[in-house]
């Protein structure tokens, strides 16, 4: 009889955290502003929280809502969950109203992580959506209480079993996960509809860090700005951990603090956004542009003119691409202070081929969907969250179809031409058009309306609103924008309105056609920038 190899250690976060804080206990790991820890806290931290949360019934499996600013906490309790084998679900900090109820209800969380500044909008669901049965308040929040009967997690007090407990016996009481198992559900914006939860696997998470580890060293410092509920997480985070490096959180970009901040902490690399990037560019040069530590960029999408941002200011640039459902397909191969602006190759043990509607392969050189594959296990979403009918439609074939129209060159590079999906990519999130839609056609003058992406000078897609409006009714973009303010994010708020008069078009099967209204909106109508409007964050 053969026996497989336990390959249960080989490829989790917590595991090899374990092995640092043996072998380098005194390198610092995580920094935000004056406080860090080292390998060696770190990983005791993340065995008491682990402890901690086990104690009070968060078990193998059990998913776990964490909706909390962003920070080195937030990167201590997501370990923590992945060391007992719990789920997290990360939730969009800016989320609130109905969209926050749909992911609510739909994950339907036993426990909820959060804190004070976080908890009012929960609490204002609480009549749409269902009682957690655990609540714990973040470790680091002390200013202020949550619900009534949450746990702070920096307590040191508890159930009687918590008595003695330690890291040693964290290990001993909790057998680690397998690399199978879903390590996190990451939610991203629906196409037509509402949006999905994606299974996230410990191999993902491992698979999608080492696409960036073996660029960096352990005397990398990592300067973090993104979203943590994004898989920037396993991005940033994971691919420091495996080089042994050194990670700086920040809760959230700021251009006027990145410069300053890069040379204050030594920062080496960095993942960038396109629109990030675009900021810093735009910026008047200055004789110091080239004065600092930084020489690494994660850049997606890369800039249009990447080269003269790598020679302006002396960096390297790699890029990639991914999905959430994915761990990184293709990549450039490293860094580069010339990038052709592709999204690279394929990584070794990965499939990719560019097909028609038909699923058949295309001629290089012409457009069509990107679809992938991978040889190792687990390394791509087992499916989506309850949603078997769209896993069946992502996976058909025994390919992944990314809804991403691409083209791949006779060098064998791909470069990113379009979106399939009705999705649409602002500053760095995914918006579902289908819950933007459904918001605007709450209002009581608004007989229906069309959500469409429409090109963005920072390289990606500012949202476009085309409303029909009732009979007799009237409704200005200012009326139009107050009644959304409270029931989108910020980044959801369209930029651009029209108000139409005429029906929207439709096929034959009622559904809007947005390939014409694409080519009628080639850029933004009705910019509510003219009226100055002041969006609320």
């Amino acid at each position: 009889m053969n026996v497989k190899p336990d390959m249960s250690h080989q490829y989790l976060y917590c595991r090899h955290l374990a092995q640092l804080a043996q072998r380098t206990p005194e390198q610092i790991f995580l920094r935000e502003g004056a406080r860090t820890l080292s390998f060696a806290q770190a990983h005791a931290q993340v065995q008491r929280l682990a402890h901690r949360l086990h104690q009070y019934g968060v078990q193998p499996g059990t998913r776990a809502i964490l909706w909390m600013e962003n920070g080195l906490d937030y990167a201590l309790i997501w370990l923590a969950l992945s060391r007992i084998g719990a789920v997290s679900v990360p939730l969009n900090q800016a989320y609130h109203g109905p969209i926050l109820a749909h992911q609510i209800n739909d994950v339907n969380a036993e426990v909820l992580i959060t804190d004070s500044a976080h908890w009012p909008r929960i609490a204002e669901l609480a009549d749409q959506i269902p009682a957690f049965s655990m609540i714990f308040q973040s470790g680091g929040d002390r200013s202020g209480e949550v619900a009534p009967g949450a746990i702070r997690l920096e307590d040191e007090s508890g159930p009687s079993a918590l008595e003695g407990s330690g890291s040693a016996q964290a290990d001993t009481d909790l057998p680690y996960p397998h690399a199978s198992e879903c390590m996190s559900i990451f939610y991203t914006s629906g196409t037509t509809g509402p949006s999905k939860g994606v299974l996230y696997t410990h191999m993902q998470a491992w698979c999608t860090a080492q696409s960036v580890s073996p660029y960096l060293t352990c005397d990398d410092v990592f300067y973090m700005t993104n979203p943590m509920c994004h898989v920037g997480l396993p991005h940033c985070l994971g691919a420091t951990l495996l080089a042994g490096a050194s990670l700086v959180v920040r809760p959230r970009f700021s251009a006027r603090a990145f410069w300053s901040e890069v040379r204050q902490y030594g920062v080496t690399s960095t993942m960038m956004l396109g629109s990030v990037a675009t900021f810093l560019n735009a910026a008047p040069p200055l004789a110091d542009d080239r004065e600092h530590s930084l020489r690494k960029v994660l850049m997606v999408p890369v800039l249009k003119d990447s080269k003269a941002f790598c020679q302006r200011f002396g960096v390297a640039v790699m890029s990639w691409f991914n999905m959430t459902e994915l761990s990184v397909p293709l990549d450039t191969g490293g860094f580069s202070v010339e990038p052709d602006g592709s999204c690279g190759r394929v990584r070794e043990g990965v499939s990719a081929k560019i097909v028609d509607e038909y699923d058949q392969e295309v001629a290089r050189g012409t457009p069509g969907e990107l679809l992938v594959r991978d040889e190792q296990p687990w390394t791509i979403s087992p499916g989506y969250f309850n949603q078997s009918d769209a896993t069946v439609s992502a996976w058909r074939n025994l390919w992944f179809h990314t809804g991403d129209l691409c083209i791949q060159d006779e060098s064998g590079a791909f470069f990113f031409v379009d979106r399939l999906k009705d999705c649409i990519r602002r500053r760095g999130e995914n918006i579902s058009s289908h819950e933007v839609e459904s918001q605007i056609q709450l209002h009581p003058a608004v007989v229906e309306a069309a959500v469409i992406g429409v090109s963005a000078q920072e390289g990606e897609q500012e949202v476009q609103a085309i409303v029909v409006v009732q009979p007799g009714m009237s409704l200005s973009l200012s009326e139009l924008l107050d009644f959304l303010q409270p029931r989108l994010p910020h980044f959801c708020l369209p930029r651009y309105v029209d108000f139409s008069a005429s029906p929207l078009p439709r096929t034959e099967t009622g559904k809007i056609r947005k390939n014409i209204l694409r080519t009628q909106y080639p850029e933004g109508r009705g910019d509510r920038e003219a009226i100055n409007y002041i969006v609320r964050r």
